[in-house]
């Protein structure tokens, strides 16, 4: 609806009042028409998880737009879509396509039904140009779900502890699996792996809570066994099967429910009436299988031990040694009891028993005497002497007689040896090195004993003092030392200390201090202190860090040395201004991309370390480029602010600063171009001005390569890209090949010479197309008619029809007598072979029925015959046959004019009928495969099992063809002179094409039925010669 609006400069408030009146008028009229429009719903089911760009449906044929509307009223429709996140339609046809890729399980959380609605508006376009609502269509996708997530258990392994001791029937809980798929994709089943069979699942709680139970089949034993690991796993119920599992770790812990136990029930032990005070004189043992405190042991007497025991012994409580509070008498007490317990720290204590019987032994009176006897030089030896240096003489004597008088002695130290010279004389040796830094001096101890009952034993103690030489290198505390220091540090500041150690004494152990010669002009080392200092300004971008060596030496003999490592960083200073990696920068951007993507970037440096080098980037306000792009301030990184178009502006310069953002005043500049790429972004257009233009008359005696005329379109995108290269095509209106269109040129001319039959009236659409990606195309129609007519001679129609006589004639004769001479043949060897092979026959006609048969079991998805007799079989089938196919009409480019029947192939019988086709590119995909007398299609062999991914791959394209033929049904074809006749008639000159591929195959209804145009599915048809 098209309104005038009036505009006046008047201020009165009369003239206001007047505006705003015409104002709501509109408003209401625009509501009334807006409230008229029809309004209609459709719905489409779509599976998840598909990539964008896949096809979902068409509204117009959904909504049945395409019956109730004309071809010319359809494609004057604009259909545009309300604003979401889901899908795009074509303005041309209908077709909604997804417009990214939905997740059904984020889309629509923890609902049953996924419903995506979306809002379709249908503009109409009237001659004028004037835009007017045509209608509303609601659409409801149905988004349905696909298996596409496995049960999963969150966390995949779970630990559990639970106590030893359980009653049967106890339940250990854990979280159920999440799947987030719905219904028979979601958790289905649990089943469960326990090798030990001691646990049960329990899919559901009896309490309704959202658990897994485990349920104790056993009563658990933590003495026994200790660990469980048993596996949950959850299954969903979609195709394929998903399964996620749960690894459950059961620890059972402790329980005090075991008492300790003696390694033994009862001891039996001697001890010497001698035996001193503290000394330890026998332990007892006991263990408890329980574990931590349960399992910790206290030993003690028991109440009921008597008070002389318990002050002449006492018991250890941690280890159980039994040791002498004071000396024991033979002659007082010869044997002792002692009842000794083990109790355990549980809660409940637990306590064990054992009896203690200690046998006090008698000894003789006297113990032998030692005497030790040192050198001259006196105990002080050299930690360098070699082993076997003799040490000290020892003496021995005891006064007892017999075997209480013969004395054996040894010594505690493995340091030295006591070597027997006789019955009373030792010597000692050193029997290992020594090392004045590990010990200073030993302690040596003799012990002597006789041979009498009791033993009686003596001992002797005398120092050896190890007096120490210069066997030491000096060790540094540290391997590697660490310093830092800042650049541009004034001199003479104290940056580390080292410190080495030598276990020499005296002058031996006395460290001093150097550094490497070459670093000694930057640093300077106390000798004495270890004391590291700079004696020079450094520069971190000229050496950021350095390593040597400082040497530890002692003051002995030969100055044993030893080495570490220094290792000084020089900490950075902001010295140094951001600098551009080049003076100049390129971007490169398409034309028309959205707001916000990026350029390019400049890249600047700054060799001060990464807290020093912060840098912020922007652009100086030279000209008006720059307020088209943003500059990201941290990495330089251009955006465009709009969209833009190549064919206004293609370039674009700018200049960038870069700022150290702690100093300010170091910056540096740097030029960014941008270049603006070409897009396709324009169509071509077919310079045409009016319909006088449009029509072309030519001579039925014109010539082959008559121009007819030349094309001429433009394209408004760059003239150097393929963008805007054109080539031309005739789309439709020309069925039988008479014209030829240069593809480069444009130069429309006779193909062929021009029949009696071609002379009408041509309705030729002109495509041209540009090479851009995708291309973009414009169509127009041109009418080229032929005027003139052949004239008739009626001597030379007499003369052809008398020599086609004679022909036929001729022909039949020869027919004739070789189909008798094959007769006669053929039944002199069917008597021979009736006579001869008459069983032999039985059995190849079984074994042909059988291979007749593979033949059709035998034909794989892939369009292959696997009958590898395939031959044999077509040679004994002796059967007259005829096999057509009709292949789906995939692109409308391969459709004559005037005919929309589908191609038709023929073989066998004497059906001479041919099919022609456009010289037009074939899309199509259907091919047939052979077999003996059978064409059959490809696309036959798997279509039942993948019509609906075929429908889903269907484009948008595809839709579109699919579109303007039915509406072409719905419509007048204003494009056939003979569109009105419906009845065929004889022009003199034969069937016409159109006439034979109606009538030639001589179907019936219901066969005819498989031809319709309408049928976008593949038939292979077989039939005997005589059904047909």
């Amino acid at each position: 609806m098209k309104v005038e609006k009036s505009h006046t400069h008047s201020h009165n408030m009369n003239d206001f009042s007047g505006y705003l009146f015409a104002t709501v008028v509109i408003w209401l009229v625009l509501s009334r028409q807006a409230s008229a429009q029809e309004t209609a719903q459709v719905s489409f089911i779509f599976q998840e998880e598909q990539s964008a760009g896949t096809f979902v449906g068409n509204v117009a044929l959904a909504s049945k737009l395409t019956d109730k509307v004309t071809q010319d009223v359809f494609s004057k429709l604009d259909f545009t879509i309300s604003t979401n996140n889901y899908f795009v339609i074509s303005p041309r046809n209908g077709s909604m396509t997804s417009k990214t890729e939905i997740d059904r399980e984020s889309e629509c959380p923890d609902k049953e039904v996924c419903i995506l609605s979306a809002d379709i508006t249908v503009y109409q376009i009237d001659n004028a140009g004037q835009v007017n609502l045509y209608m509303f269509i609601k659409v409801n996708v149905t988004i349905e779900d696909i298996n596409d997530n496995a049960p999963r258990f969150a966390p995949n392994m779970i630990s559990l502890d639970t106590p030893e001791g359980n009653v049967i029937g106890d339940v250990l809980y854990i979280q159920p699996a999440n799947d987030p798929d719905y219904g028979k994709n979601s958790v289905a089943q649990y089943s469960f792996q326990d090798p030990s069979n001691t646990f049960e699942l329990i899919p559901k709680d009896s309490s309704g809570l959202p658990f897994l139970s485990l349920v104790m089949k056993k009563v658990l034993d933590r003495e026994t066994r200790d660990f469980y690991q048993v596996t949950v796993i959850a299954t969903d119920g979609g195709f394929p099967r998903r399964t996620g599992s749960v690894v459950i770790n059961i620890t059972v812990t402790d329980i005090n429910d075991n008492a300790p136990e003696f390694v033994q029930s009862s001891y039996n032990e001697s001890v010497l009436e001698s035996i001193k005070p503290n000394v330890p004189i026998m332990k007892v043992s006991a263990t408890d299988k329980d574990i931590g405190k349960n399992a910790d042991i206290t030993y003690q007497f028991s109440s009921r031990v008597s008070d002389k025991v318990r002050n002449t012994f006492y018991i250890d409580q941690k280890t159980g040694e039994i040791f002498a509070k004071t000396t024991i008498d033979y002659e007082t007490d010869k044997q002792f009891q002692i009842t000794v317990e083990a109790v355990d720290n549980g809660a409940t204590q637990l306590t064990a028993r054992t009896s203690v019987t200690l046998n006090v032994v008698d000894v003789n009176d006297n113990a032998p005497e030692i005497n030790v006897n040192m050198p001259a030089t006196g105990a002080d030896i050299l930690e360098s002497v070699p082993v076997g240096t003799f040490i000290s003489y020892i003496s021995v004597n005891d006064k007892d007689s017999g075997e209480n008088g013969v004395v054996v002695c040894d010594m505690n130290d493995d340091h030295f040896s006591l070597d027997k010279l006789d019955f009373t004389r030792y010597k000692v040796t050193l029997a290992q090195p020594l090392d004045y830094e590990v010990k200073h001096s030993y302690t040596v101890t003799i012990i002597c004993r006789d041979g009498g009952q009791p033993t009686m034993s003596s001992s002797a103690v005398f120092v050896v003092n190890v007096v120490d030489v210069n066997d030491n290198r000096p060790i540094f505390t540290e391997a590697t030392y660490f310093g830092n220091v800042m650049e541009n540090q004034r001199v003479a500041v104290p940056i580390l200390t080292v410190t080495a150690h030598d276990f020499d004494s005296g002058e031996y152990g006395r460290v001093t201090y150097t550094i490497e010669d070459a670093y000694s002009r930057v640093f300077s080392m106390d000798p004495n202190s270890g004391q590291l200092l700079l004696i020079d300004q450094l520069d971190r971008e000229k050496t950021p860090r350095f390593e040597f060596y400082v040497i530890a030496r002692d003051n002995g003999p030969g100055r044993l040395s030893s080495s570490a490592i220094i290792i000084i960083v020089v900490n950075d200073e902001d010295d140094n201004p951001p600098t551009f990696l080049s003076p100049i920068y390129f971007g490169y951007v398409l034309e028309n991309q959205p707001a916000g993507t990026v350029v390019g970037n400049a890249t600047a440096v700054d060799i001060d370390t990464p807290e020093n080098s912060l840098m912020s980037y922007s652009f100086l306000p030279f000209g008006d480029d720059y307020q088209s792009f943003s500059i990201n301030p941290s990495n330089g990184i251009i955006r465009t602010k709009e969209v833009f178009d190549r064919e206004v502006k293609f370039q674009y310069q700018m200049v960038i600063r870069v700022t150290d953002t702690r100093k300010p005043e170091f910056s540096s500049t740097c030029n960014f171009t941008v270049i603006i790429l070409d897009d396709n972004d324009h169509s071509p257009v077919i310079q045409m001005s009016s319909e006088e233009n449009t029509t072309f008359v030519i001579q039925y005696n014109s010539s082959v390569g008559t121009i007819i005329t030349t094309i001429l379109a433009t394209d408004g995108d760059d003239p150097n890209s393929q963008n805007s290269q054109i080539q031309y095509y005739i789309e439709l209106g020309d069925p039988d090949h008479l014209f030829n269109l240069n593809s480069f040129t444009g130069t429309l001319t006779l193909e062929r010479i021009i029949r009696a039959q071609d002379i009408k009236s041509y309705h030729l659409v002109i495509k041209a197309q540009d090479n851009g990606d995708p291309p973009r195309v414009d169509t127009r129609q041109i009418i080229i008619s032929i005027n003139g007519t052949f004239p008739p001679t009626a001597e030379a129609g007499l003369t052809t029809n008398i020599l086609i006589v004679v022909i036929l004639v001729g022909v039949t004769v020869v027919l004739g007598v070789a189909i008798g001479v094959a007769i006669c043949l053929v039944r002199k060897i069917d008597r021979e072979r009736r006579r001869n092979l008459e069983a032999q026959k039985n059995t190849e006609d079984k074994m042909y029925q059988v291979k007749e048969q593979d033949v059709y079991k035998n034909i794989g998805v892939d369009g292959e015959i696997e009958d590898s007799n395939s031959n044999n079989l077509s040679k004994r089938n002796n059967k007259k046959e005829v096999s057509f196919s009709i292949e789906e009409e995939t692109d409308s480019h391969n459709t004559s004019t005037g005919s929309s029947h589908p191609l038709t192939s023929f073989k066998g019988g004497t059906d001479r009928s041919q099919t022609h086709s456009t010289n037009r590119p074939a899309n199509s995909s259907n091919k047939l495969v052979t077999n003996g007398g059978m064409n059959i299609p490809v696309s036959q062999c798997c279509h039942s099992n993948q019509e609906k991914q075929i429908n889903l791959k269907r484009t948008p394209q595809d839709e579109e063809i699919r579109l303007m033929e039915l509406l072409k049904r719905n419509g007048e074809d204003a494009l056939s002179e003979s569109s009105g006749n419906s009845d065929p008639s004889d022009s003199g000159r034969g069937g016409s094409e159109d006439d034979s591929s109606h009538r030639g195959s001589g179907l019936d209804p219901a066969r005819a039925k498989l031809l319709a145009p309408g049928n976008y599915k593949n038939h292979a048809v077989v039939a005997r010669q005589g059904d047909l």
